[in-house]
């Protein structure tokens, strides 16, 4: 994998699945295997990086992203990504911890099982890569 990232030659649509599958390859390939996702910090880290794919779409100018991410305020949480959370779990990229579904296991144990998957999102890996990395700086639910 490059370490720079590189414009993309067509037209690129990046779904909230390709998103969130990219951001969890990228965990798994940071060698995280299990997070915490009970906390409001989760899910304002999530869309704080987010926010990073939006403008690393902008500056590319031939990214359509076709989703938005925000916390509800008197939540806390939000539903986009408790369901892309769920859309993960029956794609078999994650588990969530019975009975109270507090943490998310990746199913993705190494870089070498998430590599498949980064390098064929659309976006690329460096992009997940880079978006996990601030992930890890923002939220530290680690288990």
């Amino acid at each position: 994998m490059s370490s720079t990232l590189e414009r993309p030659s067509a037209r690129v649509r990046i779904t909230l699945d390709d998103f969130m599958t990219g951001l969890l390859s990228g965990l798994a390939a940071e060698g995280v295997h299990v997070v915490t996702i009970t906390e409001t910090d989760f899910y304002e880290a999530v869309v704080e990086v987010f926010g990073d794919l939006e403008q690393w779409a902008e500056d590319q100018g031939n990214v359509d992203v076709k989703f938005w991410l925000m916390v509800d305020e008197l939540h806390g949480d939000s539903p986009d990504i408790r369901d892309s959370i769920t859309s993960a779990q029956q794609r078999r990229l994650i588990s969530l911890d019975n009975p109270t579904f507090e943490n998310m296991r990746m199913k993705l144990s190494s870089p070498e099982e998430a590599a498949p998957y980064l390098e064929t999102i659309p976006g690329g890996a460096d992009l997940y890569l880079r978006l996990a990395a601030r992930f890890k700086k923002l939220y530290h639910a680690f288990a």
